[in-house]
């Protein structure tokens, strides 16, 4: 009996174990297929022609394109134009090699790909053997001529090292050409008094801050009912942010605003991480000017906000992982401010009014009219009630507001 007992266990275990191992893997095909199938948005493109020095062009020349960071390869060969290209690429570094029969090889070290690129690197092979190696070296062009689309990116290098106030980084999207923060009153600022969420409002070329298209990896992360953004990932698993302005491509179709993507980190050969916390605390606060020393408290404010991030390989050059985590806790008190309340004059129950009228008269004895004025004496005024008088030095205008 205890035997079958034991093997019973030790079934049911495996049975878990299996479970596991098939939901990770289900998890793991998911994701890829996700990256497969997103749309031009997140990937980037290279294309080229290979040339001789005389102009002509070279067909069947291999081209072989590397990941600087997961070291993943595609080769393929120029057509009878001496066209290549290399589609659906994960934003990164990447190397070119060229080689063809009686030419030397080429080589396009280290240059960045963004998410949306249509990158051209053409080639202008020298004859010679394939044993000896041309490096090109050389800035990458400042006008993209296979796109209309008006776009710029928000590298990863800014997204770490820019001080960014509450690690919001849409405050950088705000900076880009073309775009601003947009209406402080508006719902997706973070202004509002019933507003728990950091700013997310972007105002492109004039246009309202509820016509922007917000997307992560290439899907929707909007809150269409309010205008506001779904997910704002912590910058520390953020690759970059590009950011279209005009001409976007049909496959982000809506916008009339800005097509603010989000590109989120992967893993890569190398494991790398970090560990923050920022931290915020009243003491170190300068008080309110008009909160007198020893009698106003300064208003209670405590503010931590933490987490990290991990990423690394699963398998060597071909599978990854990235994690992160964030949390922002605060601690908010009441904060002072000012408010204005009736005067002396303006109020006839307060102390030293000897009129025993509301006056509301500037110091040439003109009646400055104001409906306002009279609420706000009759709702803020701490004198006693029972020494209000009811006669008014107010005009008739005044009387019929």
């Amino acid at each position: 009996m205890q035997l079958r007992k034991m093997q019973q266990r030790m079934f049911s275990r495996r049975r878990l174990l299996q479970r596991v191992f098939a939901l990770g893997l289900a998890a793991i095909c998911a994701v890829s297929f996700a990256r497969f199938a997103q749309a031009q948005l997140t990937n980037g493109d290279v294309i080229g022609t290979v040339t001789d020095t005389t102009g002509a062009v070279i067909p069947g020349a291999k081209v072989t394109l590397t990941n600087l960071g997961t070291k993943v390869a595609a080769a393929t060969t120029t057509n009878g134009t001496g066209d290549y290209t290399f589609n659906l690429l994960i934003p990164g570094q990447y190397t070119v090699t060229i080689e063809a029969k009686g030419f030397k090889k080429l080589v396009f070290p280290g240059f960045a790909l963004a998410a949306g690129d249509r990158l051209r690197e053409n080639a202008s092979l020298e004859l010679g053997s394939m044993e000896e190696t041309v490096v090109v070296i050389a800035a990458g062009p400042l006008l993209q001529t296979d796109s209309s689309t008006v776009q710029s990116t928000v590298t990863e290098q800014s997204v770490q090292d820019l001080p960014l106030n509450g690690r919001n980084f849409i405050n950088l999207v705000q900076t880009q050409p073309g775009v601003n923060a947009g209406s402080p009153s508006a719902i997706s600022s973070g202004q509002r008094p019933n507003d728990r969420a950091a700013t997310s409002t972007v105002s492109a070329n004039g246009q309202s801050d509820l016509y922007n298209n917000q997307m992560i990896d290439g899907m929707d992360n909007n809150v269409r009912a309010q205008g506001l953004i779904g997910v704002s990932p912590s910058i520390d698993a953020i690759a970059e942010v590009q950011v279209q302005t005009s001409n976007v491509s049909a496959d982000v179709g809506f916008a009339a605003g800005a097509v603010v993507n989000i590109i989120t980190k992967s893993g890569t050969n190398t494991f790398h991480g970090s560990a923050f916390e920022y931290f915020r605390n009243d003491i170190f606060d300068a008080r309110d000017w008009f909160a007198k020393a020893g009698t106003t408290p300064k208003p209670e404010w405590r503010q931590n906000q933490f987490g990290g991030s991990i990423g690394g390989p699963i398998v060597k050059n071909k599978t990854f992982f990235f994690a992160d985590v964030q949390d922002n806790r605060i601690i908010q008190g009441l904060s002072s401010g000012l408010t204005t309340v009736p005067s002396v004059q303006e109020h006839p129950g307060c102390p030293g009014n000897t009129t025993g009228n509301y006056d509301f008269t500037d110091n040439g004895g003109t009646v400055v009219p104001s409906a306002f004025a009279i609420q706000l004496a009759r709702l803020t005024s701490q004198c006693s009630p029972a020494r209000i008088s009811p006669r008014l030095r107010l005009s008739t205008i005044t009387r019929a507001l």
